[in-house]
């Protein structure tokens, strides 16, 4: 290509467009050749003989079988685990890291809603390269072993929907790379671990309707990438934290405890809150001041609260506000 003869045709403003354009193309091309290379899977890899082990007895156990797409020819980290198939598509499924020394490592398990009962078998926690484990809607029960804070690499946990028991273990409390958080509609018993402070990378967590009790532990106030924290129907007592106000919340909801009043003064900071429902706080008589400066609401749920004083006169502006 002659730049010159191209300099001297067009002007400066079609110059810059062309290597504008030039550059996102040539951009693309190279993270395409880079997505590429690092989903490229040596043709002689196979997956851990012991992590290979430990999935088909808990399969063999549960009464259901690897699917074809991911387990071809007896080798379960093939197809679909290796490849870029969405892992929520996959039930059950599994996804593999393969670059290690043609060694794959599993790194997500997917049983979902599939009526699995008993206990979680403990070789489970011995599969440490899991990052993605989706458990929901069986009917586990039993408590939450300990070992569970061998698992540090995970990042989505979701075990809500069953019907786990005995208190939360502290352990859980290692995996301080959780993004999301799933342990509601479980018969859990028992004080939140302090523990749970650790997860400061913690963008969501579903702890409703879990059996819980106590107050929310100070630590809590590491919590500082939650948006999403919902936390009710337990029985949870004591004052709400003034720390929860400071967060950076899309959605808060804390209804169907046993909180005392006031609602936090602090909760005036929730700028970003689309979302929020406070409800069935007892003793202590609560201001609603702290909603003048929630613009952000679509949903607003303040049911069988100690109210005092009047609803803020700017409230009307609230032009996503849907539900009252």
């Amino acid at each position: 290509m002659n730049f010159k003869n191209m300099i001297s045709s067009c002007n400066l403003s079609d110059l810059f467009n062309f290597l504008f354009a030039f550059n996102i193309i040539y951009g693309s091309f190279q993270l395409l050749q880079l997505a590429q290379a690092q989903t490229t899977v040596p043709t002689n890899a196979s997956t851990h003989p012991s992590e290979a082990a430990i999935l088909n007895r808990m399969f063999d156990r549960w009464g259901i079988s690897a699917a074809a797409s991911w387990n071809i020819s007896g080798e379960l980290c093939s197809g679909a685990a290796i490849d870029r198939t969405d892992f929520q598509t996959m039930n059950p499924g599994i996804k593999c890291d393969c670059s290690n020394n043609n060694i794959c490592r599993i790194t997500g398990l997917r049983v979902y809603d599939m009526d699995i009962p008993g206990t979680i078998p403990d070789e489970l926690w011995n599969l440490t390269f899991v990052n993605d484990l989706d458990l929901r809607l069986n009917f586990f029960t039993g408590p939450i072993s300990p070992a569970i804070g061998r698992l540090n690499r995970m990042q989505y946990l979701a075990l809500g929907n069953n019907a786990l028991s005995g208190p939360l273990p502290s352990e859980l409390g290692r995996l301080t790379e959780l993004i999301s958080l799933g342990l509601g509609l479980n018969n859990f018993s028992g004080p939140l671990p302090a523990s749970f402070g650790n997860f400061t990378k913690l963008t969501q967590t579903f702890i409703d309707s879990m059996g819980v009790s106590g107050t929310i532990p100070s630590t809590f106030a590491g919590l500082t990438s939650l948006r999403i924290f919902r936390i009710s129907d337990n029985a949870l007592t004591g004052r709400i934290p003034d720390f929860i106000g400071n967060m950076n919340l899309r959605i808060l909801r804390l209804q169907g405890n046993a909180f005392e009043g006031p609602i936090p003064a602090s909760f005036s900071n929730l700028t970003t809150v689309e979302e929020l429902m406070v409800s069935d706080i007892t003793n202590g008589s609560s201001s609603l001041d702290f909603l003048a400066n929630l613009k952000s609401l679509n949903r607003l749920v303040l049911r069988n609260n100690n109210i005092s004083g009047s609803i803020p006169s700017n409230i009307g502006e609230y032009r996503n506000l849907t539900q009252l």
